[in-house]
């Protein structure tokens, strides 16, 4: 295997922790919605910078103590964005180390949501540099979004039929709780959940809200929820 498969326990592995079903993401090739070339562009300066990786990945990301994220081969993930994003977040535990060797949670820096979501960018990147970027969010997106969360989903369980908040926090005000409102940021709170003792309410989500959502899923939902505070900001 090659070291890239290693950053998949290290970089990769961060979408490690808590949810083993994130290990088996799947996501067509080309950049997921909300993932601009500017942020690969910003994620090549961070992981060459405050974020760390280069130095156990090198400053051309081909491995030193930590695997080669520039060919073709993942050991713990299969090289999605989300899982990317998620080792990123995570780390990588030694005991679960292919190589024996840890990644700590955001490679031991203190970059923060965006910064993470932007070397997560770059380092998918590096392994598909003929793909092309796809539109951000669209209007079918957000629909099927909407059709997630009330249906297989499960969201409406929690957060209303409306969004408005039931057992879980009303997603139509001004105020967010676990995310900054960035698409992606709301994208990562799906996929991840959020643990009870990390809840400002002391309420767990459940990672994918507790369902079997696939990726695509994912990205739809986390569209919908992230329209409702477009919506409430042109009122």
């Amino acid at each position: 295997m090659s070291h890239r498969n290693v950053f998949a326990v290290a970089l990769l592995s961060l979408i490690a922790a808590p949810d083993t079903a994130a290990q088996s993401l799947h996501v067509p090739d080309s950049l997921p919605p909300g993932v601009t070339a500017g942020m690969v562009r910003l994620g090549r300066e961070i992981f060459r910078g405050k974020g760390n990786c280069h130095n156990c990945h090198g400053p051309e990301a081909r491995g030193l103590l930590g695997p080669d994220l520039t060919d073709a081969e993942w050991w713990d993930a299969k090289g999605t964005y989300l899982a990317i994003l998620q080792l990123v977040n995570y780390g990588v535990p030694i005991e679960q180390s292919a190589r024996g060797v840890a990644m700590p949670p955001r490679g031991g820096s203190a970059i923060d949501d965006h910064d993470t979501q932007a070397v997560a960018a770059y380092v998918w990147r590096l392994s598909h540099p003929d793909d092309s970027l796809q539109v951000p969010v669209t209007a079918a997106l957000i629909a099927r979004g909407r059709e997630v969360f009330l249906g297989p989903g499960g969201c409406h369980r929690c957060h209303g039929p409306e969004a408005k908040g039931d057992v879980g926090p009303n997603l139509t005000d001004a105020e967010w709780l676990h995310t900054k409102g960035s698409y992606l940021s709301i994208v990562g709170t799906v996929l991840s959940g959020v643990p009870a003792f990390r809840s400002r309410v002391r309420i767990e989500m459940p990672p994918r809200g507790g369902a079997r959502l696939t990726d695509a899923e994912v990205y739809a939902v986390a569209a919908y929820v992230w329209s409702l505070g477009r919506k409430r900001n042109r009122e």
